[in-house]
């Protein structure tokens, strides 16, 4: 035997402008004496006893609260009844409504039996006001349980979160008995959901056994293997479950879907053709005005070279080539990763000491040395063998010419092509920038920001600050990704297998050898692109350094 205080739990006011109800205070439940097979009745001060009765009892009637009986703190005799725990109502489920639940509800909730001690003279009091029911015996001790065998008249139960990690979602799937429903309380046809909370209501509201910390009952297993013949009659509901169940998650390439991918490359590409189509009509439009044709007659696109070169390009010329394209690939994602990541995937070390970079800035940093190597080899031998008269002007004919080729271009009517002997001033004078102006222009912005310059170098770093370095090397590498994309463009259109021949065959005649060797070379980079990532990375920079997670 055992006696337990429980705090009254305060909810919304009885009317506009009063106090929470229940008023504050607690109740004092009893357990039954097993040993005895009766309740014990314990004295318990009315002190403790008043607000249990209070909590019971409505709100008081101000208007005349002199007229009611007043319980006395000495004449308090613990009574030992027994009382029915009425449902507390609440707001209306539908506007303009009845409190919820409905009044007729508290016949079909369980009654509790709980021993409150309270004065005598409160009684009759609480009889009179309908707090406690009269008639309830004593020896109610059992809350008496719902069937759970299914009726025709039943309705399906709402279905929550589960009551353990990983179990099916409670409670189980199934029908509430029709007895439960109350039948003066008319549910909408329309609304399921409420429906269900209705039949629900001696399995919430009713839980006494909860309240009371008491273990309540569990699902008879027969519940689980109820039929649903309403979702079989349900079309619309049949439909959604299935359409949420073959419903996949999109598949994702960085931030966005694979659709939202699909769709940003077709509007690239409708807004490219729409763009050239303009351009070229534009371009065309040119040519027609007053002037324009004799100057495109005087300047073809090319003018003779003043040095005479070896014709064709050597085996060092192709093989740098190669490489430089092969790099420049990576340096370019590389960078890419440098510039977007925001937790690096590992980190990087020099044995000799020195500042911990991310893994991708390393190979960032290794390509662009490799790269800064090919490119010295390749302008020694330039100068070397005499080949850089074909890519360095030397008249200044090479302006008029230029536009000239440029023009042409715009207007699809190819200049003439002779690139084994001799280039077009517009090629000339691209090929110029590249490698002498945008390469030392990307080596030294590069070299700018990375851990090889001097940090305490204040009066150079005022001279060349790092926010130019940055504000050029971006830049400059969104001028080699348009010239690639651009020299190969024009690679393939304006005569691709004699093209190919000239980079990686070595040869002035038309067939398909350096066109497998291109196709040789794409696939190398895209292994090594595909290759570019930490578990194949970190073990390369542990040769050089020291490699950690972080």
């Amino acid at each position: 035997m055992a006696t337990y205080t429980r705090t009254l739990r305060q909810g919304l006011p009885r009317f506009v402008g009063g106090e929470p109800w229940p008023p504050p205070g607690t109740a004092h439940i009893r357990e039954l004496d097993e040993t005895q097979g009766e309740r014990a009745t314990a004295p318990i001060s009315a002190d403790a006893a008043e607000p249990a009765v209070s909590a019971l009892s409505p709100a008081p009637d101000t208007r005349d609260s002199t007229s009611k009986p007043q319980a006395s703190a000495t004449t308090a005799q613990p009574t030992g009844k027994t009382v029915r725990r009425v449902l507390r109502r609440g707001l209306p489920r539908l506007v303009g409504g009845e409190p919820w639940p409905p009044a007729t509800a508290a016949d079909t909730t369980a009654a509790v039996n709980v021993t409150v001690a309270m004065p005598a003279t409160a009684e009759p009091e609480l009889q009179k006001t309908g707090a406690v029911p009269a008639g309830i015996s004593p020896s109610m001790s059992k809350v008496p349980t719902l069937p759970r065998t299914p009726t025709s008249g039943g309705v399906p139960l709402r279905r929550g979160l589960p009551r353990i990690s990983g179990a099916e979602p409670w409670p189980p799937a199934g029908w509430a008995p029709a007895a439960a429903v109350d039948p003066t309380i008319a549910a909408p046809a329309n609304n399921v959901m409420d429906t269900a909370t209705e039949s629900a209501i001696p399995a919430t509201l009713g839980n006494a056994e909860a309240d009371l910390d008491v273990p309540a009952a569990k699902a008879e297993p027969s519940h689980r293997a109820v039929p649903n013949p309403t979702a079989a009659s349900s079309p619309k509901r049949a439909t959604a479950v299935t359409s949420t169940k073959q419903i996949r998650e999109p598949v994702m390439i960085g931030s966005r879907t694979l659709g939202h991918w699909v769709k940003l490359a077709l509007l690239g590409v409708l807004g490219v053709v729409t763009s050239a189509a303009i351009i070229v009509l534009a371009a065309r439009g040119v040519t027609t005005l007053p002037g324009v044709p004799e100057f495109m007659a005087r300047y073809h696109g090319e003018y003779e070279p003043t040095l005479d070169t070896e014709a064709g390009m050597p085996a060092w010329a192709r093989w740098t080539h190669f490489f430089n394209f092969f790099l420049l690939v990576l340096i370019i994602r590389s960078g890419l990763l440098v510039r977007h990541q925001q937790k690096p995937p590992g980190y990087y070390t020099p044995k000799r000491g020195g500042k911990k970079i991310s893994l991708y800035l390393w190979l960032h940093t290794s390509l662009d040395v490799l790269w800064l190597a090919n490119g010295l080899v390749f302008v020694v031998l330039l100068i070397a063998t005499g080949h850089w008269a074909r890519i360095v002007p030397t008249s200044w004919e090479v302006f008029p010419n230029a536009a000239s080729a440029l023009l042409q271009y715009l207007t699809l009517n190819w200049p003439v092509e002779s690139g084994w002997v001799n280039y077009n001033s517009l090629q000339q004078l691209m090929y110029f920038i590249v490698v002498f102006i945008a390469a030392p222009l990307a080596a030294i912005t590069g070299v700018r920001m990375s851990e090889w310059w001097p940090k305490n170098a204040d009066k150079l770093n005022r001279i060349y600050p790092a926010p130019i370095a940055r504000a050029i090397h971006y830049p400059v590498m969104l001028f080699f990704v348009v010239f690639v994309i651009v020299h190969v463009f024009l690679v393939f259109a304006t005569g691709a297998l004699r093209n190919l021949n000239h980079m990686f065959a070595g040869s002035d005649q038309i067939s398909w050898v350096g066109f497998w060797w291109f196709v040789a070379g794409l696939a190398v980079t895209a292994v090594a692109v595909i290759m570019a990532r930490p578990l194949v990375l970190a073990p390369i920079a542990s040769l050089f350094g020291k490699v950690s997670n972080r």
